[in-house]
């Protein structure tokens, strides 16, 4: 049930997107308060940023392994 609400391509935008937002949010921060050296810019933006790479990285392995089951069919 789960899975019909969340299609890939849905999962592939959303970690787009919070890649995009966590690079977005380090650099609209730093400009805002003048904070590019602040810890708690970094952490958020940490997380963020590899949250998306991490999510991006998985959903690339998932397509590739669906497409090595198809080949094998």
């Amino acid at each position: 049930m789960a899975d019909d609400l969340l299609t890939p391509t849905h999962l592939k935008w959303i970690y787009a997107f919070v890649l995009l937002l966590g690079v977005g949010f380090y650099f609209v921060w730093g400009f805002a308060f003048d904070a590019f050296l602040d810890f708690a810019n970094y952490t958020i933006s940490v997380i963020l940023i590899f949250t998306g790479l991490f999510g991006t990285f998985l959903y690339r392995e998932l397509e590739r392994e669906k497409a090595r089951a198809q080949a094998t069919k």
